[in-house]
This record gives structure tokens, sequence and C-alpha cells, in this order.
């Protein structure tokens, strides 16, 4: 078994040691959400699932990654506007809930990893040497 994000670049011999080769998209719609989802139950998921469906609508191109670096920017929302000495000294447990005006400014900051140039070759690779039996 193995994983990576530069198929093209393995050569005929390795190809050969793998048999099943297998194409792993980035995350869609209702995944972005449950990803979204999984990633806020720390937080208590404080996020209706109308929210998340806009925040999903706006993350089209994240991958996983992505959105926990997108989730862990939005987390740091609420630090963000306290002083100094206000985070030195603050109870985790009294501090404002994130909200989804946190996650539209880590959406500002945080952008896709992965280019559409870099989608399609994934794409085309995969037409070329994928597993077509899934």
């Amino acid at each position: 078994m193995g994983a990576t994000n530069r198929p093209q670049e393995l050569d005929d011999a390795a190809l050969r040691r793998f048999s099943k080769r297998i194409y792993i998209s980035l995350p869609d719609y209702e995944t972005r959400i449950t990803l979204l989802e999984k990633l806020m139950r720390k937080q208590n998921n404080p996020l209706s699932r109308r929210e998340l469906g806009q925040l999903a609508a706006q993350t089209e191109g994240y991958s996983g990654s992505d959105l926990t670096n997108l989730a862990k920017d939005a987390a740091l929302g609420p630090i963000r506007e306290m002083e100094i000495e206000q985070v030195k000294h603050c109870n985790p447990n009294r501090m404002r809930p994130i909200n989804v005006d946190d996650f539209k400014q880590s959406l500002k900051r945080i952008r896709k990893s992965v280019a559409d140039s870099t989608l399609q070759q994934y794409y085309d690779w995969n037409q070329q040497f994928g597993d077509i039996s899934l």
C-alpha cells in the first residue's frame, strides 16, 4: 500500500508494483460539510447546518488539509479580538464561541492549495493508469 500526490512521477517499475491504483478526489460539498462538522466537534459545533452549508459552498476545491487549516485559523478568531493581557489570563470556558464570521475572515487568509492544473494532471493520470473497476 502506498500514497502519493505525484503519481505521474512514478516510473514504470514502481507503477507495476501497485495492482490497484485509486484516485481519491477532493471532498465534495456534502463531505466538506461532514469534515467541517467533525473539525468543529471540539468546539461543540457552534455553527448551524445552514452556516456549514455556506462554508462548504465557499470551499469548493479545498482539500481535507485545507479545511483543517481553515478551522484552526477560525478557532483563533475569538483570541484575535483580545488584548495580550486578556489572552494571558483568559479562561477558555468564558471565551465567545467561534462563529461564521470567524470563518469568513479565515477564508481571506486560507486558500485552496491544489491548483486546477494539478487536478487535471491527476484526472488525466487516473484515466490512463487508474483502476476502472470502481
